[in-house]
């Protein structure tokens, strides 16, 4: 999980700041938002590293009573970032696929990579 959080972080910020998208509290004045965030808007690195959490645990212990309160946290997260006013649906929407995706590919690698082979003989002398 450690290299789905890192792997996470790294391409959603490197997509904020090469995208630089402004957030919705300066494009829209009215919004009267709690927090002030430094960094561009899209894509949500919250909403990004909630759906990394619950997409790992998911693959790593695939029963209902993981997968459902893990993306109900997950999608409350990502709620929470359109409801303060720091991102639009856009943002929360690229977040949850770059951090489903990003623990997708990281579960498929590390299977590929590092499962043991049941079908190797051991030949002992």
């Amino acid at each position: 999980m450690f290299v789905v959080a890192i792997g996470t972080v790294a391409l959603s910020q490197g997509i904020k700041w090469t995208l630089n998208r402004e957030r919705p509290y300066d494009k829209y004045p009215d919004i009267d938002n709690v927090y002030f965030a430094n960094d561009p808007s899209f894509p949500s690195g919250h909403t990004a590293s909630a759906f990394a959490l619950a997409t790992s645990a998911t693959l790593i212990w695939p029963k209902w009573y993981v997968a459902v309160p893990a993306y109900t946290w997950a999608g409350s997260v990502a709620y929470s970032r359109m409801h303060l006013g720091l991102h639009y649906p856009s943002d929360v929407a690229a977040g949850a696929a770059l951090g489903a995706g990003t623990a997708y590919l990281c579960h498929y690698l590390n299977q590929k990579l590092f499962r043991k082979k049941k079908d190797t003989v051991l030949l002992t002398f």
